[in-house]
């Protein structure tokens, strides 16, 4: 609104709806709180986009840190990228075949954490993969980043850490190897 005030009933409308009512007797003042309020908003928008998708991450198996071979497994990992619960993950190498599993839960000191991040030490309980079968220790697992994800991760490519922008081309030249090999995707 330039130089003028909403009613109050166009405010209470506003509020009901969770719109942001901008106000003000200057007019370069209204733009630029507009603007900036725009952009935030598209900052959220993007942030909510990120929290929709697998992001980029690798899990390196520790060694001496197995703590159960299967059902689920239990290892000791330490993160590069960003790793949740739920996100799927794969291991593809020479010697055998792709497999792919799902990250179950993640432990730091016996607690159980929504996320792990470059650097972190953790344990994760890992579903489909047996230990001393598909994977072993400083096996590296990777987030299973589907083509859509992938489109959507570069589309907001800004938002990634420098380890998450390197790790999703790392993801990218692995999957067109394992589809090469093995003829998937």
């Amino acid at each position: 609104c330039f130089n003028m005030q909403p009613s109050e009933e166009v405010q209470a409308f506003a509020a009901d709806m969770g719109v942001e009512i901008l106000s003000s007797n200057i007019i370069y003042d209204l733009v630029e709180r507009f603007e900036k309020a725009l952009t935030l908003r598209r900052e959220r928008e993007r942030a909510q986009t990120l929290e929709s998708v697998t992001r980029p991450g690798k899990l390196t198996i520790l060694p001496g840190c197995v703590f159960r071979a299967s059902n689920p497994a239990i290892v000791g990992c330490e993160v590069q990228g960003v790793v949740k619960p739920g996100f799927r993950l794969f291991v593809a190498d020479q010697k055998s075949d792709v497999q792919r599993g799902e990250i179950k839960q993640i432990q730091v000191e016996g607690k159980n954490v929504s996320e792990a991040v470059s650097g972190d030490r953790v344990a994760v309980s890992l579903s489909s993969f047996v230990v001393g079968r598909h994977v072993r220790e400083n096996s590296t697992l990777y987030t299973d980043v589907s083509s859509e994800e992938y489109k959507t991760l570069k589309k907001f490519s800004s938002l990634l850490s420098r380890d998450e922008i390197n790790i999703l081309e790392e993801i990218k030249e692995l999957k067109q190897k394992t589809e090469k090999l093995y003829g998937l995707m």
